[in-house]
């Protein structure tokens, strides 16, 4: 059983063109191990290579100048994006703020994006998801803005599976004014599904009380701003939803969730079928 568990967690991170080292490969595991225990597996299994200090598939090849590139791509696309991530820091509304996705597992692609999670105030997330729309459309530097998960701070509880926890594993806060720290208390069930792995510490970024749209001060105005928000809500919402083809995608007054291509279902389907191939 933990050698499967280990190559259950070396083709997750296959489908992504990922090599992980001992020690992240120990983490994401979903069964308790020591390391010592790890290296006894990976020198018994026919299955799993070493190279350098990375582990791989037998028949999985990456090249190294591949794995270079898309590290410094995620650097490269990070810090384009700190101008838009200062602005978002500096709203006292968004109570906690984390890179999320290839870009926190530290890898991208060219035409990546860099997926964020937001979590707002209650009340607050269709008027800060409004606020980071504007800018990864009009902010110079937001293009490649993703605010694919935007949660008020009192729906915070996901659906139980090993994608979700991994998901939350791999986050990189970047803000908790008590809002990372709160879903982390909402899914206990993380810590039992990776009994290995620790969440990241929040890693402070600057912040800036400028760039904001101009009506983002009519938003923080207690009628008219919640006036916005069931305006800005009830249309988006029903945009959406109408839009929508993904059984993963939430939309609500406290939850927008904006999974449209059904990732999770497709990598457990890709993960499954893997796994069926090494046998």
């Amino acid at each position: 059983m933990t050698e499967e568990a280990l190559l259950e967690t070396l083709v997750w991170a296959k489908l992504f063109d990922h090599l992980l080292d001992e020690a992240t490969a120990q983490a994401f595991m979903n069964e308790r191990i020591e390391l010592e225990t790890l290296r006894e597996v990976i020198g018994g299994s026919k299955h799993i290579v070493r190279d350098g200090g990375l582990l791989r598939l037998a028949h999985h090849e990456v090249a190294k100048i591949t794995i270079e590139q898309r590290k410094k791509r995620a650097v490269q696309h990070l810090e384009e994006l700190r101008p838009v991530l200062q602005i978002l820091v500096g709203l006292p509304q968004i109570e906690g703020l984390a890179i999320t996705g290839s870009v926190a597992a530290g890898i991208n692609d060219e035409d990546g994006d860099v997926d964020v999670l937001i979590i707002t105030r209650p009340g607050w997330v269709w008027r800060v998801r409004a606020v980071a729309i504007y800018l990864a459309h009009r902010h110079p530097n937001g293009q490649r803005l993703c605010p694919n998960m935007v949660m008020a701070s009192d729906h915070l509880a996901i659906e139980q599976s090993l994608y979700g926890a991994r998901e939350m594993m791999l986050m990189q806060p970047i803000k908790d004014e008590g809002g990372i720290s709160t879903m982390q208390e909402a899914n206990p069930w993380v810590e039992t599904m990776l009994p290995n792995a620790s969440y990241r510490a929040t890693i402070a970024h600057s912040s800036s009380k400028r760039g904001a749209p101009w009506w983002w001060a009519i938003c923080r105005m207690p009628l008219l701003g919640r006036l916005f928000e069931r305006f800005e809500s009830s249309r988006r919402i029903r945009e959406l939803k109408r839009a929508s083809r993904s059984s993963e995608a939430i939309y609500t007054r406290s939850i927008c969730r904006g999974h449209e291509n059904n990732h999770r279902t497709t990598i457990e389907q890709r993960l499954e079928q893997a796994m069926e191939g090494l046998q």
